[in-house]
């Protein structure tokens, strides 16, 4: 765990520092309340269609047939992503690090950074679709969980090809807040992703 702490501060990152957009990202930030408001707005919409897809999924299989092939749609979607943001990072002559993801990183890092409390719900605006189903579909506690640890894990080992990630905390657990560390790999140097491999 210390060597990890040391690998994330040796880069220039707090171990958030990659899910909020990293020093660069936040002296670049210029969002309005308005731009907040409505990026969440979208974001939450995703957090429904995931939601809405996990649950066609279940009651059409069941939940542990169901569960291994969101994990698989999941990775595939990362995979997808991260390599337009790789291929994006190479023309621009950026090696595929952990700093320079946050300068190709397609995600719209407002709708997290610039959350405050007083705007309601918290940071994530996915946790806080995700955290208001839990009551009535228990099953999705899994799920939802799931989605952040395959898609942030698979976004850094397939855009750096060298580093691998693990959640330490997440407000889908119950906690007050997310973080996480990232760690250099040999599996993943090795093209051994955590949760499948490229085709």
């Amino acid at each position: 765990m210390k060597k990890r702490r040391e690998f994330i501060r040796a880069i220039g990152l707090t171990s958030a520092g990659l899910l909020l957009g990293g020093r660069k990202a936040v002296a670049q930030s210029h969002a309005t309340p308005a731009n907040i408001r409505d990026t969440r707005l979208a974001a939450r919409h995703f957090g429904m269609l995931y939601f809405r897809f996990c649950k066609i999924m279940v009651e059409t299989l069941g939940e542990e047939a169901a569960f291994p092939l969101v994990q698989k749609t999941v990775f595939e979607l990362s995979l997808d992503r991260t390599d337009r943001i790789r291929a994006k990072a190479l023309s621009q002559g950026l090696e595929p690090t952990l700093d320079n993801f946050q300068q190709v990183n397609d995600l719209p890092y407002a709708a997290w950074k610039e959350w405050t409390p007083d705007m309601g719900g918290v940071r994530c605006p996915y946790a806080e679709i995700w955290l208001g189903y839990y009551e009535e579909y228990p099953w999705f506690k899994r799920f939802a969980s799931l989605y952040c640890d395959v898609i942030d894990t698979t976004n850094i080992e397939n855009f750096s090809r060298t580093t691998s990630h693990r959640i330490t905390r997440n407000l889908l657990w119950g906690d007050s807040d997310c973080d996480r560390e990232y760690f250099e790999s040999e599996k993943v140097k090795q093209g051994l992703f955590t949760y499948g491999k490229r085709s």
